[in-house]
């Protein structure tokens, strides 16, 4: 399998809130209700909302292209983009989600690496992630990649408060 990851243009919102739903859905549906899960992608996946993230210059997409089909993605910030404050000289992962039809294909690893250079090119010395403390197989790469646990904040998924370890690599 050939794996090809390429930045996103504003030309793919749509199938980036498609993959992002459903990625998202796959990944933490069966522990949530079916309530608080469509409350937060119906909220966080809207087109203006995701329109807006992709326009931030602090932002980047990036999509992962199994044998040209789109197999998963990855969002990274910087500075003001952050989802918590982790100062100037950090890149956060906010986003690594792959179809469930690809999984355990390397594509996660695939999309970790490009994340990693990212952060290399715009000489950030931190890179740190949220994963919820119930994705073993996430912790599992993350610590592949050298990342280790060094807080947790709160994320929010419709009315339900859940625990996310916050995770972080030097460079």
């Amino acid at each position: 399998m050939t794996i090809v990851i390429r930045k996103c243009t504003l030309a793919d919102i749509g199938e980036l809130q498609q993959i992002s739903r459903e990625t998202f859905a796959d990944t933490f549906g069966s522990e949530n209700s079916s309530e608080n899960l469509n409350q937060y992608l119906d909220e966080s996946y809207r087109l203006d909302r995701l329109t807006q993230e992709f326009k931030n210059p602090n932002s980047a997409f990036f999509f992962a292209l199994a044998d040209g089909q789109l197999a998963g993605y990855l969002k990274v910030n910087v500075l003001d983009a952050q989802t918590e404050s982790m100062g100037p000289q950090a890149l956060e992962i906010q986003r690594i989600y792959i179809k469930r039809a690809f999984k355990r294909q390397g594509i996660g690893s695939k999309l970790m690496t490009k994340a990693l250079a990212v952060a290399k090119t715009k000489q950030r010395s931190t890179v740190w992630l949220g994963v919820w403390e119930h994705n073993l197989p996430a912790q599992h790469l993350y610590r592949k990649f050298g990342f280790k646990q060094t807080g947790d904040h709160v994320f929010t998924l419709g009315e339900s408060r859940q625990r996310d370890l916050i995770m972080t690599r030097t460079l």
